[in-house]
């Protein structure tokens, strides 16, 4: 067992209140090297079992076991080592600084990482080549295409050597051909270096690139895929 959450539920409060559930009573497993999608609707609650599954989010009921280590009731300190050292995060709208390369991008979590910017460097360089950009090293994000641009983002997710990558519609602002090579490169990082991926996605196509496909609706999974995921999952 690599991830598994058991029975998760999270709440959100209004000052007046009235509650909402954006998860009630999910399970899953994912096993080491497994591409997780997770689809449905909007509002049904795909980016938050994906940011509870990182720890950035706390469940309000429920069981988050990582490799043996319970995270569900992890202190502060406890999570943010956990999200160090084994979780590279990609979101959507790249979330790349403006006014630095695509090098100095990826630098910024080397910098917590290392100590020798000569290192720092190496290791971004590294990086950037191995999502196929070591002729964009230089570029601010501005002179970058929207795939390159996730790819730059890509780049700096692996910057901690994750087990686990956790990709919020990394395809959301592309077109269907930049989707289908960032789709492909996800997917080479998964069967090449062992990286478990679980990704959110509003696209069917980009959910088959899943070997285990999650449908939430309602916070909850669906029963279209529930079985499914059991088969593979147990």
């Amino acid at each position: 067992m690599f991830l598994q959450l058991k029975n998760i539920s999270k709440q959100y409060h209004h000052r007046n209140g009235t509650a909402i559930n954006a998860l009630s009573n999910v399970s899953v497993t994912i096993e080491q090297g497994q591409f997780a999608t997770i689809s449905g609707p909007s509002g049904s609650g795909k980016s938050t079992l994906l940011f509870t599954m990182g720890g950035l989010l706390r469940p309000s009921s429920g069981n988050i076991i990582f490799n043996g280590q319970p995270l569900h009731d992890a202190n502060d300190i406890t999570l943010s080592e956990f999200r160090k050292n084994h979780v590279g995060y990609v979101m959507q709208n790249y979330c790349l600084v403006p006014y630095l390369t695509a090098e100095e991008n990826v630098m910024i979590p080397l910098s917590l990482l290392q100590k020798d910017k000569a290192k720092q460097k190496e290791t971004a360089r590294e990086l950037l080549a191995t999502v196929g950009l070591s002729d964009r090293i230089e570029h601010y994000p501005k002179e970058l295409s929207s795939g390159q641009q996730q790819r730059v983002a890509i780049a700096r997710a692996l910057s901690n050597n994750p087990s686990l990558i956790l990709a919020d519609e990394p395809t959301g602002n592309l077109d269907p051909s930049l989707a289908a090579e960032i789709l492909s490169l996800l997917k080479r990082l998964n069967e090449e270096k062992g990286i478990t991926i679980v990704m959110v996605t509003h696209s069917p196509e980009a959910a088959s690139y899943g070997n285990i496909q999650i449908q939430l609706k309602d916070g909850k999974m669906a029963d279209a895929h529930l079985s499914l995921a059991k088969e593979v999952l147990v």
